[in-house]
């Protein structure tokens, strides 16, 4: 699926050049014009272009004089609609802007309108606003971009997003948009993403983070919709990062070093789950799949307290690397059939194999040094060499 798919497999990278109208591609019916911003008068220069913006479908905004627009300025783009009495806009690309305002908190001493207003679900962040709340803007290309500020497009509406320059994706900064239709994100230069960054994006679907090495966490927490992510060069994804990803089908982790609590959470459509370089794998993090075959993790030294558990179709775990197994490591797995381990008896702590009638611990050591390993929790089952 991911080498097929081009949504998924894409990975053209970004470099930064100074844009002029004619350089891009732009959809039909696009307005585009150069601006300088040391000018400090957008609103009145949108105005003087009312005719065309009311025959236009979308603004192409190319700045000169400076790569980040004044708090006025940034307002006039977003409230163009209100302000001209525009209905037909939908899509705005701004080139040469490398920096953007962030959002400020809706915290209860705030002064703001949405003042103590919060996220559902995870732990009920703030929302931020920002000016995107109730814009026009419904397909944005900002690909010159070099970072997302905390809360800049929190509560936001879009469709499609481009964003080809962004290394760093800040603290919800498109976090809460339960009605946005944004389906599909690539984000070819982010490193970073950071807690709740995308919760609550439930229209998202596939998601591609090419160069991404860390993704905090609920960073997309309950982004029900969601079916493929891939993060090839992944090495850490935080707690709860997709959880409640009801409808997820696969992952391309293929370098993912830790593995968060609660990271994975009431799945309904992942088979199998192949993670070839986890080391650990913290509390809860594959616990309730309705259709979880397989678990395989060659790598894995640590599984900690209920790591995978409750997953009422798991027959078969490969974790031939294990050297420690929390409390109720694989407990509550009544399908299990097969547990891997490796040459050398794991540390095991309390009741670890509770719950797991059928499984059989298989093992590729010395049958002397496996003579006295007893499952935890389950002391009754077999334990035999790898056929």
């Amino acid at each position: 699926m991911f080498a097929n798919d081009p949504d998924l497999r894409r990975n053209d990278g970004y470099s930064y050049r100074a844009g002029k109208p004619g350089d891009h591609q732009l959809a039909e019916g696009t307005l585009a014009f150069q601006y300088d911003v040391t000018a400090n008068a957008l609103k009145a220069r949108l105005a003087e272009r009312k005719p065309e913006l009311a025959k236009a479908t979308g603004i192409a905004l190319y700045l000169t004089g400076g790569t980040a627009l004044s708090d006025g300025d940034l307002a006039a783009l977003q409230g163009v609609h209100r302000d001209l009495g525009l209905g037909n806009l939908s899509r705005l690309y701004v080139y040469n802007l490398r920096s953007i305002q962030g959002g400020r908190e809706c915290t209860p001493a705030s002064g703001l309108p949405c003042a103590g207003q919060q996220a559902r679900g995870g732990k009920f962040p703030y929302l931020w606003h920002n000016g995107w709340w109730d814009t026009w803007v419904k397909q944005l290309v900002l690909d010159d971009l070099d970072a997302v500020p905390d809360g800049a497009f929190s509560n936001h509406n879009f469709s499609e997003v481009s964003l080809r320059g962004a290394r760093s994706i800040g603290v919800m900064a498109f976090g809460h948009a339960p009605y946005a239709k944004l389906s599909v994100l690539y984000l070819p230069s982010v490193e970073t993403i950071a807690h709740d960054a995308f919760r609550r994006n439930q229209y998202l679907v596939k998601v591609n983070l090419p160069n991404a090495t860390r993704v905090d966490d609920f960073a997309f927490d309950d982004a029900s919709r969601l079916q493929y992510f891939t993060a090839p060069q992944l090495r850490r994804l935080g707690r709860n990062a997709l959880n409640d990803s009801h409808e997820l089908v696969s992952v391309n982790l293929p370098k993912l070093e830790y593995l968060g609590i609660n990271c994975f959470d009431l799945n309904h459509k992942l088979i199998g789950l192949r993670l070839p370089a986890l080391t650990e794998m913290d509390k809860n993090a594959v616990t309730g799949f309705s259709n979880l075959r397989w678990v395989h993790a060659p790598r894995l030294t640590t599984v900690w307290h209920n790591a995978i558990t409750n997953n009422a179709k798991l027959t078969t775990v490969v974790i031939p690397g294990v050297t420690r197994l929390g409390p109720g490591a694989v407990q509550g797995n009544p399908a299990l059939t097969a547990v891997y381990l490796g040459s050398t008896p794991p540390r095991q702590e309390a009741d670890v194999f509770t719950g797991s009638p059928m499984a059989t611990v298989y093992h590729t050591g010395d049958p002397v040094a496996w003579a006295t390993f007893k499952p935890s929790g389950n002391p009754g089952l077999a334990v035999r060499p790898k056929p």
